[in-house]
C-alpha cells in the first residue's frame, strides 16, 4: 500500500495542531524558554522545507512541506525525559490515533536519515522499541518529503540555524557519542536534494536567515553513492 503526504492536511490545520501541542507542553508545566526555542525550531524547519519545495520546479508542494515541518516533532507534546518514550514514537502514535495516520511516518522518518539504524546512535530507545522501529523502517520507502524534512531538521537545532557539520557535532555532544554512523549519509542527503532539484540548500538557508551556515564537506563527497528513488509503505499498527 502507498502512503502519500499530499492533500492530507491543510497548512492552517497543521498550524493549529502545532500551536495546540506547544500549548499543551506549557499547560503541563514545561519551562517557557524550552517551549519557545522548540517553537522557533519547528517554524524554522517548516520555513526551510517550504523554501526547498518552492525551488523543486513544481515537484513538491510547498504547503505540504511546510505542514510536515510543523508536525515532525509533535511527539514533543509530552516530555520524553519524563515519559522515557522517544518523541518520534510519541508523535507517530499521536498522529495515528488523532485522525492523521498518513502523516504519522514523518514523526519517525525525520530522525532516521539512514534506515540501517544503529542502537549506539539512539541511546534513548529501549531495546523493544528500537527493534520495532528498525523493522518498520526496513519496510518503509522514504519519499522526498521525508528527505526534505530530514535535511531541514539538520539545519536547525533549538532556535539556532547551523551547518550540517555543527548539527551532527551537537547531536554527538548531547548524547555523549564519539561518532554517528549516519554522518556520511547526512551529506549524501544534502547532495541528493541539491542534485535532483538543482539547488544549493546551504546557500538557500543562508539567504533565508541572512547568516552563513558553513559549507562543510562538499565536492569531495559528491562522488559518494546517491540515494535511490523509493516506494511507499503503510503501517497500520501502533508502537508500544
Amino acid at each position: 500500500m502507498q502512503t502519500d503526504y499530499e492533500n492530507k492536511i491543510s497548512r492552517q490545520e497543521a498550524l493549529k495542531l502545532a500551536c495546540y501541542y506547544l500549548q499543551e507542553r506549557i499547560r503541563n508545566g514545561s519551562h517557557l524558554k524550552i517551549i519557545f526555542e522548540h517553537a522557533v525550531h519547528i517554524f524554522n524547519v517548516a520555513k526551510i522545507a517550504e523554501g526547498i519545495a518552492k525551488n523543486s520546479n513544481g515537484i513538491l508542494n510547498p504547503d505540504t512541506a511546510y505542514s510536515l515541518g510543523l508536525l515532525h516533532d509533535i511527539g514533543r507534546i509530552k516530555d520524553e525525559t519524563v515519559t522515557k518514550v522517544p518523541h518520534g514514537i510519541e508523535g507517530f502514535n499521536y498522529l495515528a490515533e488523532h485522525g492523521y495516520p498518513d502523516l504519522a511516518p514523518i514523526c519517525l522518518t525525520h530522525g532516521f536519515i539512514s534506515k540501517d539504524i544503529q542502537k549506539s546512535d539512539y541511546p534513548t530507545y529501549r531495546p523493544k522499541l528500537f527493534k520495532q522501529v528498525k523493522e518498520y523502517l526496513s519496510d518503509l520507502q522514504y519519499n522526498d518529503y521525508d528527505r526534505v524534512i530530514q535535511l531541514a531538521d539538520l539545519f536547525s537545532r533549538g532556535k539556532q540555524i547551523m551547518s550540517i557539520h555543527d548539527r551532527l557535532e551537537k547531536n554527538k555532544s548531547f548524547y555523549h557519542i564519539k561518532k554517528l554512523s549516519y554522518e556520511q549519509q547526512a551529506y549524501d542527503l544534502r547532495d541528493y536534494i541539491n542534485n535532483k532539484y538543482g539547488i544549493d540548500t546551504e546557500q538557500l538557508v543562508q539567504n533565508m536567515f541572512k547568516q552563513p551556515v558553513g559549507m562543510y564537506p562538499t565536492s569531495e563527497l559528491r562522488n559518494q553513492p546517491k540515494l535511490q528513488p523509493f516506494k511507499f509503505y503503510r503501517f497500520d499498527g501502533r508502537f508500544a
